[in-house]
């Protein structure tokens, strides 16, 4: 009560010193001028006793859009490294009034992901997101709770299963052999960038539905567009949806559009669950889906508690993670890597000595052979090294007030780990600039341990569900292409191998391919 009073009496004495023409617009009735005071009470108490944090620093905002570093050309994983060498590992920004920490050094990262895992483990949940899942829950995009990780136990439990159930070798060279056929009837230079959606694609929907796809069937073409068309819509910038809850009511052309995609996406996915759901014999796994039910089968007799909380839309939700984050970053990274495999012809030279050694030539790659492919991993890894496809991940958000070193981070703050800084910082590699695969090798030419600085997956709980199968399938598709053609650039274009810049990300250098053929598939 005595601080109430204490801050009335500061409002009646800051009264005095209002300017008349101000005093002439406040209302004159005591009920009128009880309210004002009241008002301005509230607010003064709020601002007096708010909790101030010990953030970690960063450059000035700007009231209503924040941080002008946020709207500036160039790479925003760029930017960022930038910054850090100004500000330290972790800064502060504001995108609006929506704060942002930074983590741009391995140390500070690990402390998030590792140490305080669960602190840093959340989602920003938009509202474009709800829709995308037709308010389900999945496992990239929603908060950490014990219903996101029994479902993270059931995916992950479902891709060891697939795994080790003896078809992914087979999926993998139907798919590839295909890649490589349809790309021998090119007579021109051609940019390979939709062979490698077609190869990711055909591998996914074998692995994940038990489905086959030439490069002119009907319902590849559709996932194709469908999927080219979120990755589009979503591309363009923020949904005003998410920000401006009243623009729900008269959705903008590009959310409608966004959404039509989505449903016809998520329906052909559900499509194809249930047919798999009512073929399904457990025991007998023939692809990722019907694994998906052997575990959730497995949990369940186990006697797992929150089985309840596990419905059919789960299932739909998982796969649709599959798709969603298994597509894009594999044939991204397959364009990254054709790019320096066609410009850098000893590199390429070397993968085929290898692979021949090891392989031969009368059968393609599989995963007995990867720990013998060591040279063609380390490039594999040196590609996603410089060629980061998510520069800054997925965001994480705090679910309490937490640390980072010696500063405070308040609940429901946006977290960005710079995974392509900490991959391209000269503090971190030597010739960081370089192509050179050799970094990852130890002297007898086998892989060394991971570098505490390579992260293309993350780390801690959110670390990317998908790697188990991502990195065995992205290094053999490497080797298989590599035994079967040889690769070289557009004959008289001069083409600047590495990286550019474009928009807010880093692609690689446009550029086309010609191959011809060196084992016959």
């Amino acid at each position: 009560m005595v601080i109430v009073e204490s801050i009335n009496h500061i409002i009646e004495e800051l009264v005095k010193y209002i300017p008349d023409v101000v005093y002439d617009y406040i209302p004159e009735s005591k009920i009128s001028r009880s309210l004002l005071i009241g008002a301005a009470t509230g607010a003064l108490a709020y601002l007096i006793f708010k909790k101030r944090y010990r953030l970690p620093p960063g450059p000035s905002k700007w009231p209503i859009i924040g941080s002008t570093v946020l709207y500036t050309k160039g790479s925003l994983a760029k930017k960022f490294l930038d910054l850090s060498k100004k500000y330290g590992p972790a800064f502060t920004l504001y995108f609006g009034s929506s704060r942002i920490v930074v983590l741009n050094r391995i140390d500070v990262i690990n402390e998030a992901l590792l140490t305080k895992g669960a602190h840093y483990s959340n989602r920003m949940i938009l509202y474009s997101t709800k829709v995308m899942l037709k308010n389900g829950d999945d496992i990239i995009f929603s908060n950490y709770s014990t219903e996101w990780k029994l479902r993270r136990k059931i995916a992950g439990r479902a891709m060891r299963l697939f795994m080790v159930g003896g078809s992914f070798n087979k999926k993998l060279e139907e798919a590839v052999s295909k890649t490589v056929e349809a790309m021998l009837k090119e007579k021109e230079p051609f940019d390979p960038k939709n062979y490698m959606f077609f190869t990711t694609l055909n591998i996914l929907g074998a692995m994940v539905f038990g489905t086959k796809y030439d490069i002119d069937d009907e319902e590849y073409l559709t996932f194709l567009n469908q999927l080219e068309g979120i990755s589009s819509a979503q591309s363009a910038g923020m949904f005003i949806e998410n920000v401006f809850p009243p623009a729900r009511l008269f959705p903008s052309k590009r959310f409608r559009q966004f959404t039509d995609l989505l449903d016809q996406f998520m329906d052909r996915i559900d499509t194809h669950v249930q047919r798999i759901r009512k073929t399904f014999k457990p025991g007998n796994i023939t692809n990722f889906t019907e694994s998906i039910l052997q575990a959730e089968k497995e949990i369940k007799d186990e006697g797992e508690e929150n089985m309840a909380d596990y419905k059919s839309i789960h299932v739909v939700s998982t796969v649709f993670d599959i798709f969603l984050a298994g597509n894009d970053t594999s044939r991204q990274t397959l364009y990254w890597a054709l790019m320096y495999i066609a410009g850098l012809p000893d590199v390429q030279k070397k993968i085929q000595d290898e692979v021949d050694s090891v392989v031969g030539n009368d059968r393609y790659p599989t995963t007995s052979d990867r720990e013998n492919l060591s040279y063609t991993d380390a490039v594999l890894h040196e590609v996603m090294r410089i060629g980061t496809v998510a520069p800054v991940g997925v965001p994480h958000m705090t679910s309490c007030d937490t640390t980072i070193g010696e500063y405070e981070v308040p609940k429901d703050t946006l977290i960005f780990i710079n995974h392509w800084g900490i991959q391209n910082d000269p503090d971190n590699w030597e010739e960081v600039e370089k192509f050179k695969p050799e970094r990852f090798l130890d002297k007898d030419g086998q892989m060394a341990p991971k570098p505490e600085n390579w992260l293309p997956f993350s780390a801690g709980r959110r670390v990317c569900l998908g790697e188990t199968m991502a990195k065995p399938e992205l290094h053999l598709i490497l080797a298989a292409l590599c035994q079967r053609l040889t690769i070289t650039l557009e004959p008289g274009v001069e083409v600047k191998i590495g990286p550019m810049v474009k928009g807010l990300t880093i692609v690689p250098t446009p550029y086309k391919i010609v191959v011809q053929e060196r084992i016959k598939a």
